[in-house]
């Protein structure tokens, strides 16, 4: 994990990295971690369970990174040599609308038998399937630049 992050921040200090990538890379750290803030928060001091609220999060962690990661398509611009956001495909539209479904289910599951910490451990899921995209891109970042290097080599 140590050398993934340093293999991304060499190309962004390369400028190898577009910068509509880093901005909505960062934009959703920034986001999951202001939910992890709100559902630890209510884990302390309002005494929502932090099993459930761990376990769904790990719960949309795992699609994150797996799944949901897809709906960012990354590729290498030959022209710019820089890697970027490319437009979403098939795959894309359609982890997208498993996404929104799951949000969806995942609501109103928890609002029906957590009627009281429901939204805590809706915060929780959202926040462990933000963590898990930006996991699943960095991955893909990693996997495209590998490609590209040692087709290169």
């Amino acid at each position: 994990m140590i050398r993934l992050l340093r293999e991304i921040n060499a190309l962004r200090t390369e400028d190898k990295l577009h910068k509509k990538l880093i901005s909505r890379l960062t934009v959703l750290i920034i986001i999951s971690l202001i939910l992890l803030g709100i559902v630890i928060f209510n884990i302390v001091f309002r005494g929502a369970d932090a099993i459930i609220a761990s376990a769904v999060a790990i719960v949309g962690f795992i699609l994150g990174v797996f799944l949901f990661s897809r709906m960012n398509v990354v590729n290498w611009n030959e022209a710019e040599e820089v890697l970027q956001l490319g437009k979403m495909d098939l795959l894309g539209y359609g982890a997208l609308a498993l996404y929104i479904v799951f949000e969806i289910g995942l609501r109103t599951f928890l609002k029906d038998f957590y009627p009281i910490s429901g939204t805590v451990f809706l915060l929780a899921g959202v926040c462990g399937t933000l963590f898990g995209r930006v996991l699943g891109t960095l991955i893909e970042i990693h996997n495209v630049f590998t490609a590209l290097h040692k087709k290169k080599r």
